[in-house]
């Protein structure tokens, strides 16, 4: 029970408001200009403690690193030629300055057209009231040199939840964007009647970010404060995990393809079942990864008996569960702590990586599987700090696969997962 204990500290503080960081000036727009990674100052203008570390980052088809975070009231962006060592000075993505959510669950994105052509950033930006917000797109048509004034993605413009962004970008060059929505339940409230959670929305633009079309529900009675994960399947399909409000405030996880014609319907199935009851979210959201035989693999944080653990699972392109859940993340150190997974495919070799506590230094862990799942290779340290530090984020360029990570002591980092420079 102390691992329990542990986390519902964590609910009670997923509860309370966001905080908006102080105001920044904008950063200086120099494209001649780098900075070593180590020595590159990405934090905003502020107390050390309210500095937000949350930093999205993706390679293009072009091997080109970039990398976006915030600064004061914009988000900027990056980026790098030579894997990470050094970066280009920042660039505003939006000129007007505007809050921005940065917490490491909802921190901004970034995506290239298959071309490499354009690059697309979204982001959550927080309202007046508590847990409001709307979500924000901006895009470059020049390499990143200079940004379009950034809109909202949905129609629905009430002033209430709409955040916790994901972002990805089909085979086709379609936008997909999903976030958190709060307008079911506003309606159900304003008829009297009951709603569990929130929903999960998505919208689609097939104009290179253009336009977008009208935003369709994925599904109603989802968890409100945790990440959508979205991944491609060999069929070239956009699938969407999230994290689901079960009846009896069962807190476990569903998926769906999205499609991306409004004419398709759409079919959520359920995903795992720790059946974990909680009646708070735990900000937490899942890690997807989709083989070429279309199984879909998943990591997510669950409390199963007590355990607060990060566990993974296989589910067939049927809807079929594959063998049983699997805590992975104990190491069996006492009063560890593992969360925040994620997952990624590179050619049918698996790669886990998450985040491990254990009350005194953050690290971020790594197994590796060479055979669909079935197996996984002991855990290995590839980073640590003493600090505050960003989700790990995993990336694919050129068939190896790297660490993303931002810490508060050593800044921003990109690690290749087989050790090698």
């Amino acid at each position: 029970m102390i691992a329990l204990n542990k986390w519902l500290v964590v609910l009670i503080a997923c509860a309370l408001p966001y905080t908006a960081f102080a105001d920044g000036a904008a950063p200086a727009s120099d494209a001649a200009g780098s900075h070593t990674m180590m020595q590159m100052d990405m934090s905003a203008p502020g107390e050390a403690g309210k500095t937000p570390l949350a930093t999205g980052a993706a390679f293009d088809s072009r091997h080109r690193l970039w990398v976006a975070w915030v600064e004061g009231q914009h988000v900027v962006v990056a980026h790098s030629d030579d894997r990470g060592h050094t970066l280009s000075a920042p660039v505003v993505v939006n000129a007007m300055p505007e809050p921005v959510y940065t917490s490491a669950e909802n921190l901004p994105k970034i995506a290239a057209s298959p071309d490499a052509r354009t690059l697309y950033v979204t982001w959550s930006m927080p309202l007046d009231q508590p847990y409001t917000g709307m979500v924000r797109f901006s895009r470059s048509t020049d390499g990143g040199a200079t940004w379009s004034v950034p809109v909202t993605v949905h129609h629905d413009r009430e002033p209430i939840t709409h955040r916790f962004d994901s972002l990805i970008v089909d085979a086709q060059g379609r936008i997909f964007v999903a976030w958190i929505d709060r307008r079911d339940k506003a309606a159900a409230k304003r008829d009297g009647k009951s709603y569990d959670g929130l929903a999960v929305y998505y919208a689609v633009s097939s104009d290179g970010g253009q336009s977008f079309a009208p935003e369709r529900k994925i599904a109603d009675h989802t968890c409100e404060c945790c990440r959508i994960a979205l991944a491609l399947d060999s069929e070239g399909r956009v699938q969407a995990m999230w994290r689901n409000v079960f009846p009896g405030q069962i807190r476990d996880h569903a998926l769906a393809v999205l499609p991306a014609e409004a004419a398709t319907r759409i079919v959520a199935l359920r995903a795992t079942f720790s059946n974990w009851h909680v009646e708070a979210c735990p900000e937490q959201g899942p890690a997807l990864a989709i083989t070429r035989d279309g199984v879909r693999h998943m990591a997510w944080f669950s409390v199963v008996d007590g355990r607060a653990d990060i566990y993974y699972s296989r589910l067939a392109a049927d809807g079929r569960p594959i063998g049983e859940p699997w805590a992975f993340g104990a190491t069996g150190k006492p009063g560890e702590q593992a969360s925040h997974p994620a997952l990624l495919d590179n050619g049918g070799t698996l790669w886990l990586a998450w985040k491990d506590f254990d009350g005194d230094t953050m690290r971020v862990l790594v197994r590796r599987s060479d055979d669909e799942g079935r197996h996984w290779s002991a855990p290995r340290t590839l980073a640590q700090t003493a600090g505050g530090s960003d989700n790990p984020q995993l990336l694919t360029d050129a068939g190896r696969v790297y660490l993303s990570w931002r810490t508060q002591n050593d800044g921003y980092m990109l690690l290749p997962m087989d050790g090698e420079k």
